[in-house]
C-alpha cells in the first residue's frame, strides 16, 4: 500500500499526462485523456489505503490545473459542485439519460466540455444507470398489466424519467402512483409532468419515512433506485424492514444499489466527488435479514448487463 507521498510521486503523473491531452485542439487526444484520466485514477485507488487516497483527491486532484478542464464538462462540474446541496441530485440523473432535458445546458458548455461530456455521458456508470431507466420502466408495465387497481409508491424519486419510457399512465391502469423525494424543486418537475396523469407527490425524507410509514397506504410495487447508493448498512437495512411493512399481499419491493469495482470509480471520487455506498449481492440480501421470513416468499438478485447495479427483488406473501 502506498502511503500521502508515495501517491502524489506516482498520481501526479497521471494528472500531468491528462492535463497535455485535454489541452491539445485533436478530439481523439480528449478522448485518450479522458481514458487515461480514469484508467490511472481507478488503479490508483486501488493500491491506496482510503486516507491516502482522500489526501490525493481532496489536495493533488482540486489543485492540479487539470481540474479546470474536466469541470468544463457539465456532468462533472454539476456533480462536484451540488448546486442543489447533496450528491446525484436529478438534474445530474438527466446528464448520464441525455436527450432533450439537458440540451440547454449543453448549449453553454465550452467545445472542450462538450468533448469531455461525450465521454462521461458514455461510461460505465452512465450505461448502467439508463440501462436502470429502461427496466424500471418494463417493472411497471408488467406489475400494472398483471395486478388490477396496481398501486405504486416511489422512494427518491428524482425527475421520475422511468416514467417517460412507460405509457401505463395515460392508460388508466394505476390507482395510485405515490413519488416522494426530499427535494421540493424535484417535484415541482414531477407535478408539472405527471401530476395531471394522476401521480401524487410528497416531500419527505428517509428519516422522515421511517417514523410511521404505514400512514402513507399500501401498495403493490414500492421501489428506490437512489438513495440506497447513499445509506450506511444499518439505515438501509430499517429502510427496507420500513418498504416491506407497506406492501400489499403479493407485492413487490425493488431496490438497487451501485456496486463496487466500477472502472470509473476514481473519477467520480477525484473530480465529481461523488461518494457511494458500494453493495454487491451478499450484501443486499443482508439487508433483508430482519424482515419476517414467513411474509417473503421470494426473494432474488440480479446484476444488469453493463455489471454496474445491483438489483433486488422481494416479494411479500
Amino acid at each position: 500500500m502506498l502511503g500521502v507521498e508515495a501517491a502524489v510521486r506516482h498520481g501526479r503523473p497521471v494528472l500531468d499526462r491528462a492535463f497535455a491531452d485535454l489541452s491539445a485542439v485533436d478530439p481523439a487526444r480528449v478522448v485518450q485523456g479522458m481514458e487515461r484520466l480514469v484508467d490511472g485514477l481507478g488503479a490508483l485507488r486501488k493500491r491506496l489505503p482510503p486516507p491516502s487516497w482522500d489526501v490525493f483527491c481532496r489536495t493533488e486532484c482540486v489543485t492540479h490545473p487539470v481540474r479546470y478542464l474536466v469541470h468544463q464538462d457539465p456532468l462533472t462540474e454539476r456533480s462536484y459542485f451540488k448546486p442543489r446541496g447533496y450528491p446525484g441530485d436529478p438534474v445530474l440523473m438527466d446528464f448520464f439519460y441525455g436527450g432533450e432535458d439537458v440540451t440547454a445546458y449543453l448549449e453553454r458548455v465550452t467545445a472542450l466540455g462538450r468533448r469531455i461530456y461525450d465521454v462521461t455521458s458514455n461510461s460505465r456508470v452512465a450505461r448502467a444507470l439508463r440501462r436502470r431507466r429502461k427496466i424500471l420502466a418494463q417493472l411497471i408495465d408488467r406489475v400494472t398489466s398483471a395486478t388490477a387497481g396496481c398501486r405504486i409508491l416511489t422512494l427518491d424519486c428524482g425527475h421520475l424519467r422511468e416514467m417517460e419510457l412507460c405509457p401505463v399512465l395515460r392508460k388508466g391502469r394505476i390507482d395510485r402512483f405515490l413519488a416522494i423525494d426530499r427535494d421540493a424543486e424535484s417535484l415541482k418537475v414531477v407535478e408539472e409532468r405527471f401530476g395531471p396523469l394522476g401521480v401524487e407527490t410528497k416531500v419527505s425524507t428517509v428519516h422522515e419515512l421511517l417514523q410511521e410509514p404505514e400512514r402513507l397506504g399500501s401498495f403493490d410495487l414500492v421501489y428506490s433506485v437512489g438513495v440506497y447508493d447513499y445509506l450506511g448498512r444499518g439505515l438501509a437495512s430499517r429502510v427496507t424492514d420500513a418498504l416491506f411493512r407497506i406492501l400489499r399481499p403479493q407485492g413487490s419491493l425493488l431496490v438497487t444499489n451501485i456496486v463496487e469495482g466500477l472502472r470509473d470509480v476514481g473519477y467520480l471520487e477525484a473530480f465529481m466527488d461523488w461518494r457511494l455506498q458500494y453493495r454487491n449481492a451478499q450484501d443486499m440480501f443482508s439487508l433483508t435479514g430482519g424482515l419476517p421470513e414467513e411474509a417473503i416468499v421470494d426473494r432474488r438478485t440480479f446484476i444488469e448487463e453493463v455489471d454496474g447495479i445491483v438489483y433486488m427483488i422481494v416479494r411479500h406473501a
